[in-house]
């Protein structure tokens, strides 16, 4: 049966308000394998603030697409796995549940979207680093060449 219900006011982003753009320390809550829109493996994963007295625990997601060698951004996905501390360079497999508990430091912006003629506003990971001041090692055991 049809009803009435009013809108007017009313947050699309369902009141979701980003954090300030600048650089935070984060966790991986979640993480879990998918394929992007163009059919490309991605990782989704949902990071978290930590180390922050007012913005501790808020989250959003950010996806890792796995870039074809030789394309235009494959050494994205090679950069954020050498950020969080998980092999990578070489034929290496990847389980989005070792992800999880890995932190990382990341400059985040504000990314704004229209869809379907409403507005929405996102954070956006616009760089990563280690979480430490040097890029964590992996034993050579780790690497297949």
């Amino acid at each position: 049966m049809p009803f009435v219900h009013n809108s007017k006011g009313v947050n699309p982003n369902g009141g979701y308000t980003p954090i300030p753009e600048g650089e935070y320390k984060f966790v991986i809550e979640s993480a879990k394998e998918t394929t992007s829109k163009k059919g490309l493996p991605m990782i989704e994963a949902t990071i978290s603030v930590i180390e922050h007295p007012e913005l501790h625990g808020k989250s959003f997601k950010h996806y890792v697409v796995f870039i074809p060698a030789g394309e235009k951004g494959d050494g994205m996905n090679v950069h954020f796995r050498r950020c969080i501390g998980v092999p990578y360079g070489g034929e290496d497999e990847v389980n989005a549940a070792d992800w999880e508990g890995k932190k990382l430091r990341a400059k985040v912006k504000i990314e704004k979207s229209s869809k379907d003629g409403k507005e929405y506003i996102n954070n956006k990971v616009a760089a990563v680093f280690p979480y430490g001041d040097d890029f964590p090692e992996i034993k050579e055991t780790e690497i297949p060449f």
